[in-house]
């Protein structure tokens, strides 16, 4: 039988996209204790579902046709097993808990950590199912984030005018979340975590109780955290902690694209410190 976690032991890694939410999960799945799923997108994709499952085979179904699944190394029928083991409903914290178990005792592990940057907007609902769940948040400079996003295949749009504004959006859900949970919220900024590895990793364990080791900025450990369907835009994360991302986007840009972005979030980037 797989032991389940204990109840404070869950923890999830948020951010707006391309904020160094991969880099960070891969830091942290280098750990000993410590694993980090791919992107699961769970609180989206399957727990909204739970309310219309009736019966085990319903659950089976929803699972088997779940894409995810597999990137984590799973078979519907092992979850359902271990949910039955622990006494579990199949309610979307108890179900994820079995994921998170089955995920670490399949990767040697004694933690399993979630990384789904957009459940920063499922805090709430998340912090109902684990209440006592650890959240870092990760933040970097929106204008690095804003160029970013609009090259990336899957954002849609050239339109940096609307990758500024999640930015934004997302700005907002985090600082919400800072007044609501500051106990179970740790926000860290992505720039410390590229120029200072060492101190920042070391600040990070310290709030998930354990110790940090050097191996976790070994390029030649594994990681599972980086798909390879995602490799392309994901793939850095598992290179050489490098200072020089800080802001390789703004380097690249025209003096037009950083001007209308420095005026389109210049509160903002104040506040953080992006601009003087």
């Amino acid at each position: 039988m797989i032991a389940d976690q204990r109840a404070g032991d869950y923890f999830f890694i948020v951010g707006c996209s391309r904020s160094g939410t991969t880099l960070l999960s891969v830091l942290l799945d280098r750990h000993s204790r410590l694993c980090v799923t791919p992107e699961t997108a769970f609180f989206d994709e399957i727990a909204p579902q739970l309310a219309a499952i009736s019966d085990e085979r319903s659950l089976l179904r929803l699972l088997r046709q779940w894409r995810r699944l597999p990137e984590l190394h799973l078979e519907p029928e092992s979850v359902l097993q271990h949910l039955a083991q622990q006494h579990r409903q199949p309610t979307a914290g108890k179900l994820l808990a079995s994921l998170l178990d089955l995920y670490a005792h399949g990767q040697g592990k004694q933690r399993g950590g979630e990384k789904t940057p957009q459940h920063l907007a499922h805090v709430a609902t998340i912090t109902r199912c684990f209440p006592n769940a650890k959240f870092i948040c990760l933040l970097r400079d929106g204008r690095e984030v804003a160029l970013s996003l609009r090259a990336m295949p899957w954002w849609g749009s050239s339109d940096l005018q609307a990758a500024a504004n999640h930015w934004k959006l997302c700005l907002r859900q985090m600082e919400s979340c800072v007044q609501q949970y500051p106990a179970q919220f740790q926000v860290i900024k992505f720039e410390e975590l590229v120029s200072q590895p060492e101190a920042t990793l070391t600040t990070v364990m310290d709030y998930l109780g354990e110790r940090f080791e050097p191996d976790q900025l070994r390029t030649d450990l594994p990681s599972g955290v980086v798909l390879e369907r995602s490799r392309e835009w994901k793939g850095q994360a598992l290179e050489p902690v490098d200072a020089t991302r800080i802001s390789g986007r703004r380097e690249k840009a025209s003096t037009a694209e950083i001007a209308f972005l420095e005026q389109a979030l210049s509160d903002d980037l104040r506040r953080y410190g992006y601009l003087p």
